[in-house]
């Protein structure tokens, strides 16, 4: 069994890296656009979520397009709920109420991410082609291009009591006789 990037340990790394890294930048540029930071017990399943879910989409390599589509989706997201979190920080005078910011933050970390997570995409994908090149390979037979040619088996010679068996065996062909 060959080791992939698209299954099992590889594609659950690609996708836990996507998903912390998506999460995270949310959560600072949450907090960097002047909102309160909730518990960590509330930040941390979605950003779990959202691992499991690039992981479910890794099964291929992914190009930047849907990597800023997947990135922009989880920033919303997370948006959503830390500003759903954040009400009570902002009811006592503690955060920004500026939403250009607030917009602007969302998506220069959406940017970064998408960046990041793009090449480094490409390079984990070429880096294990060049590692996987140099691995020795499983000798595998050659598909087969013409029908297997046997050699004919040499005749046997019949003996005397194997003729005598076998006349007993074959009977005449045709109906019974009424006797």
């Amino acid at each position: 069994m060959s080791p992939t990037l698209t299954r099992g340990a590889g594609r659950l790394l690609r996708g836990g890296v996507a998903g912390i890294a998506t999460g995270t930048l949310a959560l600072l540029a949450h907090a960097e656009a002047g909102a309160a930071l909730p518990d960590p017990a509330l930040f941390v399943p979605p950003v779990l979520l959202m691992g499991l879910v690039a992981a479910g989409l890794g099964g291929r390599e992914r190009g930047p397009w849907t990597i800023l589509a997947l990135v922009g989706a989880g920033q919303l997201a997370m948006h959503t709920l830390l500003s759903m979190t954040v009400s009570h920080a902002r009811s006592h005078g503690h955060g920004n109420d500026n939403p250009e910011f607030m917009l602007f933050a969302h998506v220069l970390a959406t940017l970064v991410v998408v960046t990041v997570l793009t090449g480094a995409e490409r390079a984990v994908f070429l880096l294990f082609a060049v590692l996987t090149s140099r691995l020795p390979r499983r000798l595998t037979p050659l598909p087969a291009t013409a029908p297997l040619r046997l050699a004919p088996l040499a005749p046997i010679p019949p003996s005397p009591v194997s003729s005598v068996l076998r006349r007993r065996v074959q009977t005449r062909r045709g109906p019974p006789s009424h006797s």
